[in-house]
């Protein structure tokens, strides 16, 4: 997330990320995504919602810090939710341009009737792979059923087609839900502004509930919307930013909650089942939380390098733009099934108990210093760059001779030992992780030390 603010000394306005400081539990940074600069370095207190600033590397205008504390607070929320250093998100990011004549989106009309048993058959995703946390109250259910029952037109709903012909829905969840909740009697009518007469009315009678007279039902089933349909043949970019431009429910989605409503089903069952395994949930020591798909998105970023890594056993064709670069993975296999995957989930699992073995789940991708290892220090946040390039790498070592023939933790103190000494490495781990010479200097530097301290 980036935060415009004023710098005093030119009047500039510059964006920022916010990442977690290392060696600490409540001191976050805010870092130029242009050129890396720490600008502010504040002391958090959750409980009271405050921030103070510790040190300032500009002269921050204070009412303009002020007034970004809220947004300030929802982002260190996600990141302290996580699990995750998300250090690695800055960095620019390339746009792919795309001819706008390849935007395919044809509108159409359904009933209500049809758009339910739409839902009954599968053919619309009413629980699309990710979770929106703001749910609608019974005043905003009932208003909206008392303005369809009053004819009101309902605001343009927006599906994405896939390859199959079945329907995400991008906007208007939370009508849709509210609409097929009302048809299966789930809530009643309530404070309606209009219709007294359907005050405390279900949709339907059924046992001791009492439902609409039969006119408000045929009307409200031949209630028809308004829809505008992405065609699946429409570009995955195109799609994409589609998807982004225009959803307005609740909060807006992150890149991997929009990635997963294009991806196919195969990578999707493919991503849950791999977060969901035993290994992956003991090497990461139960850190990684599902919240806005983190967990899957690191899986997603392991699933992309090892396609690279299988071409030569190394990354160099990583272009440097992650966003983009787990974009196109996603758009390549959209067709796979999951059985597509099961070697590779094999090698995953494998990865993951090796590294528990190793390097232990308590340490197991996280920069790790020297003091970091001492029974009373604090656990480090998990690394992206590290989880991904530790991963590939383990991946290729049986597990069953690594635990013939090397000691239970036998990699913990090397790692540690050799971030602290290597200034580069750290540094390397710490900001824009995603840039194609830092994860190149990173495989490196991981692939000669497991290469030198693992027996086969």
């Amino acid at each position: 997330m980036n935060i415009n603010i004023k710098i005093n000394n030119n009047l500039e306005t510059v964006s920022f990320s916010i990442v977690k400081k290392e060696e600490t539990d409540n001191h976050y940074l805010f870092i130029n995504t242009d050129d890396n600069q720490v600008l502010l370095e504040v002391e958090t207190d959750l409980e009271n919602k405050t921030l103070k600033i510790i040190s300032k590397e500009v002269d921050i205008d204070e009412e303009e810090f002020n007034e970004i504390v809220g947004d300030a607070f929802v982002k260190i929320i996600e990141l302290e939710q996580s699990g995750i250093n998300n250090s690695e998100e800055i960095i620019n990011t390339e746009y792919k341009p795309y001819n706008p004549e390849k935007i395919k989106v044809r509108s159409d009309k359904m009933t209500l009737i049809q758009v339910s048993a739409m839902m009954d058959n599968g053919d619309i995703d009413l629980t699309p792979p990710f979770q929106r946390n703001l749910v609608w109250d019974s005043f905003r259910k009932s208003r909206l059923i008392e303005s369809i029952l009053l004819r009101i037109p309902l605001p343009m709903f927006y599906f994405s087609e896939d390859l199959e012909g079945r329907l995400t829905i991008i906007d208007g969840l939370q009508r849709i839900s509210t609409i097929k909740d009302f048809m299966e009697n789930k809530f009643p009518l309530k404070n309606l502004q209009y219709l007294e007469n359907c005050e405390g009315r279900y949709f339907k009678d059924e046992g001791d509930k009492k439902g609409l007279e039969a006119k408000y039902v045929r009307w409200f089933n031949l209630t028809n919307i308004s829809v505008n349909i992405i065609d699946s043949i429409s570009p995955y970019q195109v799609k994409y930013d589609i998807f982004r431009r225009i959803n307005t429910g609740g909060r807006p989605l992150n890149n991997q909650e929009i990635r997963n409503c294009l991806a196919g089903q195969g990578l999707r069952d493919t991503l849950k089942a791999m977060v969901n395994t035993t290994e992956f949930k003991i090497a990461t020591d139960n850190s990684v939380r599902s919240t806005r798909m983190e967990d899957q998105e690191l899986v997603l970023r392991y699933l992309a390098f090892d396609e690279l890594f299988n071409q030569d056993k190394n990354i160099s064709a990583y272009s440097g733009y992650m966003e983009i670069f787990l974009d196109d993975y996603t758009e390549r296999h959209q067709k796979n099934t999951p059985q597509d995957f099961e070697k590779k989930i094999q090698l995953f699992i494998n990865a993951m108990k090796n590294a528990t073995y190793l390097i232990g789940g308590r340490y197991a991708f996280r920069k790790i210093l020297p003091e970091s290892i001492d029974a009373t220090a604090r656990k480090q946040i998990l690394n992206k760059a590290l989880f991904v390039v530790t991963s590939l790498l383990l991946s290729q070592y049986p597990y069953e001779e690594v635990t013939i023939y090397n000691k239970e933790g036998q990699l913990t103190e090397v790692i540690a030992d050799k971030i602290f000494e290597d200034s580069k490495l750290y540094n390397y781990l710490s900001y824009s992780t995603n840039s194609k010479a830092n994860m190149l200097y990173i495989f490196d530097m991981f692939n000669e030390l497991f290469t030198t301290n693992i027996e086969i």
